[in-house]
């Protein structure tokens, strides 16, 4: 075992100790030592226990004794058959009940839950009998929010009687937008205005899905924007182009190169233009327009609804597909246009809306999280803006009440914070996103707004403000938007397992330490990188995750990206790592096992065991973050067999060597040392090689490995990255299995059961 007292530097930069001790326990009792535990989940078998689950199978929600900030909460549970009924017994603080029969896993329940504790339980009955499960609790805080979904007939009714355009909002209100954004309207005008007298495209000939799919969005904007024009201006030239192109648009074959069996996106990207263009044009349609634009919506609506829904609402039962969630809230939105109009109309909203506001996200849980990582976050979450718009208007329904869209702020803030030169985790996270941020950010906040979200739009630069999603926006609140006091510098999202720590959120020369061991191990566009961190400062990108996502399942995204060897996380024997879902068909999920926040300092715990498929007996990580600049990284692995160990390091420059201890990345006057303070004997190794490249000629990165020499069927490592290289006296010791780390005045302690103390 290599250990070792390292002094980086012997200037004195002495601070007065701490007198703040704070221990995390990583194991025996609670993780969260400052909560008190009075409700532990049940574990006697139901027969929800025994339902047989796939990855993508509805989990039960509220999960056994969880504290919602929502009221009533989302009621889901698996679906036991397809003959299944079910009837759902809610037991109320003071004792008495109610009973409501469903004849789908999952219920909005239909009032508001004061705050209290309560019990449910769901029985079922199909052609095997009736079974009855176990009690789950959960308690209703103080401070949460009511979110009723009305009954689909009030929908539907509501929906009916909002004069048309539906999807817009009062006059008094379209008045203000249309002041606050004269200048964006303007811009929108001029473009418009230069595309007039082009001729209308064909429908896609390619055979490339990404290019039927972009030819197609690009004119489904071109219509939606002179539409839109029209509609503010009634000039008789924006209303001919829009219907030019809607009509053009209404020809192209549903089953053909944009049907939804060949590329769905581009179908329901057509359904969405052709309703929504319905509606605004309404005024002016004569019949034999308003049925050339109702054919086929309606034929690409029932594409969409016989995927999704069909006799069992599928995305229902497994609600973890990225297209179809976004589907369901367009096909539902779709039906609110055109309800009254058409017939289909009622079943659709019947069987799509109820489900689309109780499905908001299946990527997080209350709190805001978005597992799917930052790249999707904005491009889904931006997606449904215009949706959440126009349900707010047509039928009175403002999803910004429901928890996950109210507290998905957070989570951008948190993540994507002004001036961070990336995003964190998953397929696209490495790309600068710069337009999608700053207009997503802006419009989600005008949406849902908040202390913090006003603060953070504030700070957002570079969106386009032609966008519709931008100029349908809600109006702007002028008023000055302060970094909210108190304000906690570092968040987890628990229900994601992602940890954000900053060394001062409201500076956007910050330091971040990102962090994640989540549930949702390497599923969809997430990564096998549970136990791995990120690292950026000064707006600059220092412990990368490498790679490109040069698009879905490419050879460079299996053989690299998607790779535990392409992160900072722990590999073994040549880059061996954890499970990759579209490889052996396991989540290989990680789960934080503890965390807690001071103002000098966060720990954060992860256990990325059985991320590894089996092939590990343990993998533990923690990092502590000593504000401002400095993260203490403690691994501790063990396996039946014995392993070469690796310790994995990623930079966009070539690291430099000082030993086989000490490295140091570079980038744009940032910088970061990586000291391994303690661990098996072992060796540093980089190369600027990918296992497979992307298609696209991009900037080689390093990938950096500190491995162990020997053979190990255990080890621990203990290093310490400081943020700007900052001259700093470390050292490491292990007594009666108590490890002893001296950095600077702080003293960090890990005892053999893994409490970590800080003075």
């Amino acid at each position: 075992m290599f250990r070792a007292s390292i002094t980086i530097v012997r200037k004195s930069t002495a601070v007065a100790m701490r007198a703040l001790v704070f221990t995390l326990f990583l194991a025996g009792g609670s993780p969260f030592p400052a909560r008190a535990q009075t409700c532990v989940p049940g574990t006697t078998p139901d027969w929800i226990a025994s339902v047989p689950l796939t990855t993508s199978s509805v989990q039960v929600r509220p999960a056994d004794c969880a504290t919602v900030e929502q009221t009533p909460p989302d009621f889901s549970w698996p679906d036991l058959s397809a003959d299944a009924q079910y009837q759902v017994t809610l037991t109320y603080p003071d004792g008495h009940t109610r009973s409501r029969a469903v004849a789908r896993n999952w219920i909005n329940w239909d009032d508001v839950l004061p705050a209290g504790s309560y019990t449910w339980q769901v029985q079922v009955t199909n052609a095997g009998g009736t079974q009855s499960s176990r009690s789950r609790r959960f308690t209703v805080g103080a401070s949460a929010v009511p979110f009723l979904v009305p009954d689909f007939t009030v929908l539907f009714d509501r929906a009916v009687s909002k004069p048309r355009p539906r999807a817009l909002p009062d006059p008094a209100t379209a008045q203000t937008i249309i002041s606050q954004r004269q200048a964006a309207l303007a811009l929108l005008y001029a473009r418009v205005d230069s595309k007039l007298a082009d001729p209308l495209p064909a429908e896609p000939a390619s055979t490339l899905k990404a290019e039927i799919l972009a030819l197609t969005q690009e004119e489904c904007r071109r219509t939606l924007e002179a539409a839109l024009a029209w509609l503010a201006t009634l000039r008789e030239e924006y209303f001919v182009d829009a219907l030019r192109r809607a009509l053009n648009l209404a020809a192209w074959d549903p089953r053909g190169s944009t049907s939804y069996a060949n590329v769905d996106q581009a179908s329901r990207e057509i359904a969405w233009t052709l309703a929504l263009a319905y509606d605004w044009l309404f005024s002016r349609l004569d019949a034999n327009q308003k049925s050339l634009l109702l054919a086929p919506t309606l034929a690409r609506a029932s594409d969409m609804y016989y995927d999704i829904i069909g006799s069992r609402a599928r995305v229902a039962i497994y609600p973890y597909d990225s297209h179809g969630n976004t589907t369901l809230t367009y096909l539902a939105v779709i039906c609110v246009l055109l309800a009254g109009d058409v017939p289909e109309a009622w079943v659709g909203l019947r069987d799509t809306l109820p489900l689309a506001l109780h499905w908001t996200s299946p990527w997080g849980g209350e709190d805001g999280g978005y597992a799917n990582g930052t790249a999707y976050a904005g491009w889904d979450t931006g997606s449904r803006l215009l949706p959440w718009y126009f349900l707010r208007w047509a039928v009175g329904v403002d999803i910004a009440q429901k928890a996950w869209v109210r507290n998905y702020g957070r989570f951008i803030a948190y993540f994507l914070p002004p001036g961070t030169p990336a995003g964190a985790f998953g397929d696209g996270a490495e790309q600068r996103l710069t337009e999608n941020w700053a207009r997503f950010g802006k419009t989600y906040t005008l949406f849902a707004p908040s202390p913090l979200g006003r603060w953070y739009a504030s700070q957002l630069t570079g969106e386009d403000p032609t966008r519709i999603d931008y100029l349908l926006a809600p109006p702007a609140d002028p008023a000055p938007a302060p970094f909210p006091d108190g304000t906690p510098n570092s968040s987890l999202f628990s229900s994601i397992g992602w940890t954000a720590m900053h060394s001062d959120l409201s500076d956007p020369a910050r330091t971040s330490v990102y962090f994640k061991a989540s549930p949702y191990g390497s599923y969809n566009h997430s990564h096998a990188d549970q136990n791995g961190f990120v690292i950026n400062a000064g707006g600059e990108r220092l412990a990368i995750d490498s790679g490109y996502f040069d698009d879905y399942k490419t050879l460079h995204w299996w053989q690299w990206y998607k790779q535990t060897r392409a992160h900072n996380a722990i590999t073994f024997d040549g880059g061996r790592g954890q499970a990759v879902y579209e490889e052996s068909g396991k989540v290989g999920n990680g789960v934080i096992t503890g965390y807690a926040s001071q103002p000098d300092h966060d720990i954060v715990s992860g256990d990325a065991t059985l991320a590894y498929g089996g092939a590990l007996t343990e993998a533990k990580r923690s990092l502590v973050y000593l504000r401002p600049n400095l993260v203490l990284v403690y691994d501790k692995l063990a396996s039946a067999t014995p392993r070469r160990w690796e310790w994995n390091i990623h930079a966009l420059n070539m690291m430099n060597v000082v030993s086989e201890q000490t490295i140091s990345i570079a980038s744009n006057g940032q910088s970061l040392c990586v000291d391994m303070l303690a661990g098996p004997t072992m060796q540093f190794a980089q190369t600027d090689l990918f296992t497979a490249d992307p298609f696209a000629a991009l900037p080689r990165q390093w990938h950096g490995t500190f491995s162990s020499v020997e053979l190990l069927g255990s080890a621990e490592f203990i290093a310490l990255m400081r943020v700007g290289c900052t001259a700093t006296t470390a050292g490491a010791s292990k007594t009666d299995g108590v490890w002893t780390v001296d950095v600077g005045a702080r003293q960090v302690t890990i005892d053999g059961g893994g409490a970590i103390t800080v003075q």
